[in-house]
């Protein structure tokens, strides 16, 4: 099946893996404190998680200018 509208239009070239990559970082920031890790354990994979959400961000953005 197609994608049709402006969703379509926003994708960049890899940006699935890119979405694949974020989900990891989140779960395991959010699965570290379940095995009693140190606050490291979470504050590397939740920057390593916002840092692939503003790469999206800048490629829509660049893509569009």
């Amino acid at each position: 099946m197609k994608a049709t509208g402006t969703k379509a239009k926003t994708k960049v070239p890899g940006e699935r893996i890119m979405w694949v990559c974020l989900a990891g970082c989140l779960a395991a920031a959010l699965a570290a404190p379940l095995f009693g890790d140190d606050p490291k354990a979470v504050a590397i994979p939740g920057a390593a998680a916002v840092s692939i959400a503003v790469g999206i961000a800048w490629l829509r953005k660049k893509q569009t200018q």
